[in-house]
């Protein structure tokens, strides 16, 4: 018997998507925000280390009218070129997954979670396993609403996965054009040269 080959992986491209961060409207609320920012920190190391292929990521992807996702996840299907990042390559060939992520409110992750269906190929909500098991007693509605649920445990870097659904057109072509036409401005401003 051969020995499996080892997993190996591209660390995928960021791009900073320039999104305004709405919560600073709000009053200070630092430990909970600090606290849901490093539980999406170490969920993107686990997610980064099993998603293989060639991607681009992105946080805090806000889209008029559709809310503003965690993580948007990039990943060209078989035939795209790593360097590939053309309008006419993220229009044929790429899948946008968008990632909510909540410490507790996972009915508001969940509403959250199905906006992005508008615009992305897949969306899934991930929670703290306690909260996941919580929210896991509704996987009929996660299903209904074709929004995968996800559990992590921050200690152990354990991913439990109750659903995740299958690429698929997303709701909206409109949405998912605006949203590509915007990823698309990212990706231009991040390749353009830096003035000294």
């Amino acid at each position: 018997m051969k020995p499996r080959p080892a997993k190996t992986y591209q660390r995928p491209r960021f791009v900073e998507f320039g999104s305004h961060d709405t919560s600073r409207n709000l009053p200070r609320t630092p430990a909970r925000k600090s606290s849901e920012l490093d539980f999406l920190r170490q969920f993107e190391r686990c997610y980064i280390a099993e998603a293989l292929g060639i991607a681009i990521a992105g946080r805090e992807f806000a889209l008029e009218g559709f809310g503003r996702a965690d993580l948007l996840w990039l990943a060209w299907t078989a035939g795209a070129a790593s360097t590939e990042f053309t309008a006419l390559a993220l229009k044929k060939r790429v899948r946008l997954t968008a990632i909510e992520a909540k410490l507790s409110d996972w009915r508001k992750g969940l509403q959250q979670a199905f906006r992005y269906r508008y615009f992305a190929h897949r969306s899934f909500l991930v929670l703290p396993m306690a909260t996941a098991s919580i929210a896991a007693r509704f996987l009929a509605t996660f299903r209904k609403l074709r929004v995968g649920l996800w559990g992590f445990d921050v200690q152990t870097g354990r991913l439990r996965k109750w659903f995740t659904p299958r690429c698929a057109r997303p709701i909206s072509s409109k949405a998912l054009q605006k949203a590509l036409h915007v990823i698309e401005s990212s990706l231009e401003l991040s390749q353009s040269p830096k003035s000294p």
